[in-house]
């Protein structure tokens, strides 16, 4: 009976994970296309055997977006490379997300790490490995760029907050 549930519980678990990557690439093929990708291009990308479950909770748009722009200015023709920039892209954007940067900046952030890896690169797998250490170096320019605005917004809420009377000098502010 317990080898039952056991077998079931992974049966079920292997299905969610296939939804899952079938979610994030079947997004990612829908924002292509509204890139200005084919069908087809679009499909056969995402068909590519590629670790997608890896890019599970990505924003598509910014993937879509990054792709784009690496499409246009290096010309990464294989899809196989394109679905490992995928999920190089997709992994690099969750990381930003998951340090509190919104995905508007956080697709910014991976173009400019885009721009300066495709300025570099020699081939595509110089461009990936490029690609993740450009994004460390501007993951930590936007977090250091996102403290200092929580910490000026934060200054700024308690110096509203504070009463007219712990101003230096009382309710007038003269000393």
């Amino acid at each position: 009976m317990k080898r039952a549930i056991v077998i079931a519980l992974g049966l079920v678990m292997l299905a969610g994970a296939l939804w899952a990557q079938q979610g994030f690439a079947a997004r990612l093929a829908v924002a292509l296309q509204q890139m200005g990708w084919t069908e087809e291009a679009a499909q056969l990308m995402v068909r590519q055997e590629a670790q997608w479950q890896r890019a599970e909770g990505a924003d598509p748009e910014g993937v879509a977006l990054a792709l784009k722009y690496a499409l246009r200015n290096a010309g990464f023709e294989e899809a196989q490379e394109q679905a490992r920039l995928a999920v190089q892209v997709a992994e690099g954007l969750k990381e930003m997300n998951a340090l509190g940067i919104r995905n508007r900046a956080a697709a910014r952030t991976m173009l400019r790490a885009m721009r300066q890896v495709l300025a570099e690169a020699g081939s595509a797998q110089e461009a990936g490995d490029l690609l993740r250490l450009r994004l460390r170096y501007q993951l930590r320019l936007a977090t250091s760029d996102q403290t200092r605005l929580r910490l000026r917004e934060q200054d700024q809420e308690r110096l509203r907050d504070r009463p007219e009377d712990t101003v230096p000098g009382g309710p007038g502010g003269r000393i």
